[in-house]
């Protein structure tokens, strides 16, 4: 039989994050850069793609790389819109949350809003919201602004 015990605690004391990113290079299709890939290409819904982005400081390409945007999308609707489901994980690669991770998911179109579900290292219980809005999209690369609120509990 399986033991488990219960003991009482207080409840974690939470701080608050807020940082604007960007997508350094969304690359499909083709090419040297690319950093994302059709799985499963669909004529309407079913399109499946895995990626893995570059997120830095700046818009620029000469921004500080902090992370990298790991996880995939579904296209999910194309009436009215087209909409896709993301399952993403922010891996932080800067000195600040090295090794941290916040756990991404939701439904939108290119611009939209995703749900933070959690998180590790210096993130552990992370919740809030990432609202991303495309800055420029040329010739199959995209660059997209994520703007990240959250409340984590720091492991002490």
């Amino acid at each position: 039989m399986a033991y488990c015990a219960f003991a009482p605690s207080a409840p974690p004391q939470y701080s608050e994050l807020k940082m604007t990113l960007y997508t350094n290079k969304e690359v499909y299709r083709s090419g040297p850069d690319q950093n994302g890939v059709t799985i499963t290409e669909r004529s309407n819904m079913g399109t499946t793609w895995v990626f893995s982005w570059p997120v830095a400081d700046g818009p620029t390409p000469d921004a500080n790389i902090v992370g990298q945007l790991q996880g995939t999308s579904v296209q999910v609707a194309n009436t009215p819109v087209v909409v896709y489901h993301y399952s993403l994980g922010l891996v932080f690669e800067d000195k600040r949350f090295n090794g941290s991770t916040l756990q991404i998911q939701g439904t939108s179109q290119i611009n939209g809003e995703w749900s933070i579900v959690g998180g590790t290292g210096q993130l552990t219980m992370a919740m809030g919201t990432v609202k991303r809005t495309e800055v420029v999209y040329k010739d199959n690369t995209r660059i997209s602004e994520l703007k990240i609120h959250a409340y984590f509990a720091p492991v002490n």
